[in-house]
């Protein structure tokens, strides 16, 4: 290539010159520029958000607001943020599930798949009508098992924390008392009402729970989200 610049005609010169520069565009500039988007819009510690997996999720919400909420004109910045906000807590109980040292074991995995009431046909597991359903939805069976894992660790967690959280004397008192409020004067407190007041307090305390943990991740730098991604 040297020797044919340096003997070449001007022509010959312009002409390799031009052929370098097409080379470059295409197989540096096009190339390189796709190549060099980011495509992780969020870490939580060793887990990251892909673009595909905020954009399913913002799909999600969508449909829910128009299918359930009967809402055509949702703001986008309000998928956004519901898109973002569910997927740094789903990744953050995997974190804790990490933590925890929690494990699914290929037999839970099997369980859980098989007795998954989309993949079966007559009461049982259709392995074809499985392979189908997936390749419907433009998943592969291993991505799909992955992320039945990670589900299934989720919901470990979850019940560890749900197990671990109980009220204390103080707001268990503050339960008697709301539940003695909304009673009409002479009658007996409503045991049912009790139990549903009871619940709400326990949800709001686990709520908080993930809250916290998710805010100790954020000060010891482990949640990084990049806003101009989403």
């Amino acid at each position: 290539m040297i020797r044919l610049i340096r003997e070449g005609s001007p022509w010959v010169i312009k002409s390799v010159i031009l052929l370098i520069a097409v080379t470059f565009v295409i197989g540096m500039g096009w190339y390189g520029y796709e190549a060099s988007q980011p495509n992780t819009v969020a870490s939580i510690g060793p887990y990251t958000v892909s673009k595909e997996e905020y954009y399913r999720a913002k799909q999600r919400y969508y449909r829910l607001y128009r299918d359930q909420l009967k809402q055509e004109d949702v703001k986008d910045e309000t998928l956004q943020q519901l898109a973002i906000d569910g997927l740094v807590t789903k990744k953050s109980w995997q974190v804790l599930a990490d933590e925890f040292g929690l494990v699914v074991s290929p037999q839970e995995l099997h369980d859980a798949i098989v007795n998954q009431p989309d993949f079966q046909k007559d009461g049982e597991f259709n392995a074809e009508y499985y392979q189908r359903l997936l390749a419907a939805n433009r998943m592969k069976p291993n991505q799909y098992e992955q992320q039945r894992r990670n589900d299934l660790l989720i919901e470990k967690a979850r019940l560890l924390v749900s197990e671990a959280t109980t009220l204390t004397p103080a707001e268990l008192q503050e339960v008697t008392d709301l539940n003695a409020r909304q009673t009409l004067d002479g009658a007996e407190p409503d045991a049912k009402v009790f139990e549903q007041i009871k619940m709400q307090f326990l949800l709001q305390k686990k709520q908080r729970a993930m809250q916290a943990f998710q805010a100790s991740l954020r000060a010891r730098g482990d949640i990084t989200i990049h806003e101009e991604l989403l």
